[in-house]
């Protein structure tokens, strides 16, 4: 079996999906500007996605995690429950408005970014194949251990660890390295070795399991998945088995554990106070399990907080959709409270280093945004709370239509025109992958503030990492494998054709 890289979605198949879901919305008694809405935003989707090149290209990954992430899979899962679509929501007029003015405005990002376009990404063939081993030994190993030896610079080090903190993907990048340079080596018939498996469980274990962290969870198995999809890899079925056993224990058990652990970590936890929280949790998953899902159910549709968008608690399928949380932010919006574009300008200079402005102004947009919703004033301290919206509800809220029609496809056709000559095609480099799962995790829920921090700081991720993997990496591997004696070359090949711009 071959997972495909789909480059376009068949606009026949789309439209066929979207009017059966309009049928099942209508005869559920969703309103009918709202049915016809979301056929509108699914069918202008498909076309964005098609015109950016499918998810060979930043933009077109953009756009579909962006629409199934922070609206569809939300809808559907509505549909699913029997559910109106526009129950629970408090300005649903203007919620699918902004989503489908959003996704023209998004659509035309993407035609005209595509005008600029280059056949290659400038980071292209800077790593030889046969140093790409000593690459992912490289990068996974410093990934680990480098923070651990920039702490025993003492204060001298704090600045760099705050740096090297920002910029540092190494080690999902080792693994998506790992998977590529071990799939071209076996000729097609492995894709794992021992340093993808330490990655793998160092990021599962220190960045989910210990963090409370669902991204951190998963990106073990995206880093694997996606190299395997770029070099169409036949997986076996056992493979398929694990893969499916492995998302099935992440979703029905880790996924509730994070939840409800999170909210026992005190403030300033070490990594060993949260790993004996951890530990006493998972002794026990299913009563971890049964625990989320009581407190879950013990508050009403006003007390579940920003994600309530069902008629009862759902668990994780509230937290795969932004609906109900733009929601409140578009109702806030409507009735006045426009906030203006001071966290798009705070964001900008945030690339200003410490070392030259040690003082510079920050903002935590997203708890800011929540305190407009509950109209609470926001103490002095109060910096740390973590609330995420889709990058078309904080354009809304920022300045109304402006905001959508304007800023939000200016910062679009931005960030796909850089990263489009960054890395060019994804699937034909590892920083083209790594940049995919970084899109993807940003798309539906970093609104326009983590768009500019991609814009920004995930540029210079790339950067560092594609010239950290191809001239330090290689080095820092000699104590673990040795020196270099061999030439080893790849026995197959890996070449994506290059998608050209689609004329418009």
């Amino acid at each position: 079996m071959r997972i495909p890289f789909p480059e376009r979605v068949p606009i026949n198949r789309v439209a066929i999906f979207a009017v059966v879901l309009f049928l099942i919305q209508v005869a559920e008694g969703t309103d009918l500007y709202f049915s016809v809405g979301c056929v509108a935003f699914i069918l202008i989707s498909a076309f964005a996605f098609n015109a950016a090149g499918g998810l060979t290209r930043a933009s077109g990954v953009y756009v579909l995690s962006y629409a199934t992430m922070a609206v569809l899979i939300g809808i559907c899962y509505k549909a699913y429950l029997g559910e109106p679509a526009q129950s629970n929501l408090f300005a649903p007029r203007t919620d699918i408005q902004v989503y489908v003015g959003g996704m023209i405005a998004m659509y035309g990002a993407v035609i005209v970014s595509r005008r600029f376009s280059r056949k290659s990404g400038l980071l292209q063939n800077l790593l030889k194949d046969s140093d790409m081993h000593r690459a992912s030994v490289g990068c996974i190993a410093f990934g680990v251990g480098g923070a651990f030896l920039i702490q025993m610079l003492g204060e001298s080090g704090i600045r760099l660890q705050t740096a090297f903190g920002q910029l540092n993907q190494l080690v999902p990048l080792g693994i998506i390295i790992g998977v590529m340079y071990e799939i071209r080596r076996t000729g097609g018939t492995r894709s794992i070795n021992l340093a993808i498996m330490i990655g793998a469980i160092y990021t599962f274990l220190l960045g989910g399991i210990i963090s409370f962290s669902k991204q951190g969870m998963l990106v073990g198995l995206l880093c694997w998945l996606l190299p395997v999809c770029a070099l169409r890899f036949r997986i076996s079925a056992a493979q398929v088995i694990s893969f499916l056993l492995a998302l099935f224990i992440i979703f029905h058990y880790l996924v509730p554990y994070s939840q409800y652990g999170r909210g026992m970590v005190p403030e300033g936890a070490s990594i060993s106070q949260r790993a004996v929280i951890a530990a006493s949790l998972l002794e026990h998953p299913e009563m971890t399990r049964q625990l989320y899902y009581e407190a879950e159910n013990s508050f009403d549709l006003s007390q579940r907080g920003l994600n309530a968008y069902y008629n009862t608690p759902e668990g994780f399928w509230e937290r795969l959709q932004m609906v109900s949380v733009d929601d409140k932010l578009n109702n806030v919006t409507d009735q006045g409270k426009v906030f203006g574009l001071l966290p798009i300008k705070l964001e900008f200079l945030n690339i200003i280093p410490h070392f030259i402005w040690p003082n510079k102004p920050g903002i935590n947009a997203g708890s800011a945004y929540a305190h407009d919703i509950t109209g609470e004033a926001q103490g002095e301290g109060d910096v740390t709370t973590g609330i995420s919206f889709s990058p078309t509800g904080e354009a809304y809220h920022l300045a109304k239509w402006p905001g959508v029609l304007v800023l939000a496809p200016l910062l679009w056709c931005m960030l796909f025109i850089e990263f489009d000559m960054l890395v060019g095609d994804l699937r034909a480099t590892p920083w083209g992958l790594l940049a995919l799962s970084m899109v993807s995790f940003i798309a539906p829920e970093g609104g326009l503030t983590g768009l500019i921090h991609l814009l920004t700081y995930g540029a210079e991720i790339l950067v560092f990492c594609a010239f950290f993997a191809t001239w330090v990496a290689p080095v820092l591997a000699i104590p673990v494998l040795g020196p270099d004696r061999s030439n080893n070359q790849s026995r197959i090949s890996f070449r994506p054709k290059v998608t050209p711009p689609t004329p418009q």
